[in-house]
């Protein structure tokens, strides 16, 4: 492989999909014999001193780039250093504002939706790429091939439990959407460990999610728990399903759709699983398109704001 490619990145955190998602890909590239490196989120650029002040005081902890950086367990890969910038193909989430690296290679990796939650800031020579149709947004894109990396946590099994009782929810990033009753009582999940989560799932009958795309929708239907998403974005289960596919069996689109979530829960795993298999040829495609645009050396990167 010609390209060198940095993942800019968080460290690994087990409960935030997208630090889980960058992470994955830096450590699939190198498996795959790419020169990978990484670059933490809240690193300015080089060359700003009063940036890296500012940061460092919201950051302490960019004070010690190294030791501090956490990867996944059993895994290690070296940081990215000023003059990598120049030479790699930059790979930012789509949170992450314009082009702060002032990279010439840009990937932009979109794992939710741009401007739904947050403002989006892309630049018109950027080179992009979706998690799921659901995330992309092809009047900006063109259409992006699809980069996904889904890994099943073996914590989340069912425990064939005959003792089940009560509900639980999770908000995440429904945070507008009003309350529904049958959550009034509920135990409320976010920002509990996966530990935690999986043990609850095996106790309780019915798990609601006012967060329309969250991999929590398929564990709780791994373990045996009725899965439940609160709709609002989409008008029907079918303009859901669509642009969400992960979510075709053993998930409810609103409470009228119980019946499909039970009949089909056994096939939430097998199709996991599949995926997950499917994952490694997604970052073989990536490697291909990439070499394709920016083997020859690339273009520069003017950043143009969207919101």
């Amino acid at each position: 492989m010609s390209l060198s490619y940095v993942v800019v990145a968080p460290p690994y955190n087990p409960d935030g999909g997208g630090a889980i998602f960058l992470h994955e890909l830096a450590y699939a590239l190198d498996d795959l014999g790419a020169k990978v490196k990484m670059w933490p989120v809240h690193s300015p650029a080089p060359g700003h001193p009063v940036a890296w002040v500012k940061a460092a005081f919201q950051h302490p902890s960019l004070l010690w780039r190294g030791p501090w950086f956490a990867f996944a367990p059993g895994r290690k890969l070296p940081l990215a250093k000023p003059d990598d910038l120049r030479k790699s193909v930059v790979i930012y989430p789509e949170i992450v504002l314009g082009n702060p690296l002032k990279a010439q290679k840009v990937v932009r990796w979109l794992m939710y939706r741009p401007g739904l939650l947050y403002p989006y800031e892309f630049g018109p020579d950027e080179m992009f790429f979706r998690v799921g149709e659901m995330f992309d947004l092809p009047e900006v894109t063109g259409g992006a091939p699809d980069l996904f990396l889904w890994k099943v946590n073996p914590i989340y099994r069912n425990e064939g439990r005959k003792d089940r009782s009560g509900a639980c929810f999770m908000v995440r990033k429904g945070l507008e959407k009003p309350r529904i009753a049958e959550t009034a009582d509920a135990i409320q999940i976010d920002d509990l460990s996966h530990q935690e989560i999986a043990s609850i799932f095996n106790r309780c009958e019915t798990f609601y999610s006012y967060d329309e795309a969250t991999f929590y929708s398929q564990y709780a239907a791994i373990c045996g728990c009725l899965s439940v998403v609160i709709p609002g974005l989409y008008p029907s289960r079918e303009a859901w399903v669509s642009e969400h596919e992960l979510a075709r069996y053993g998930v409810a689109y609103g409470l009228d759709d119980l019946d499909h979530a039970r009949a089909t829960q056994d096939r939430v795993l097998p199709l996991l699983q599949a995926k997950e298999a499917a994952g490694l040829d997604t970052v073989r495609n990536f490697v291909a398109l990439t070499e394709a645009r920016f083997g020859g050396g690339g273009g520069r990167t003017d950043i143009a704001a969207k919101t």
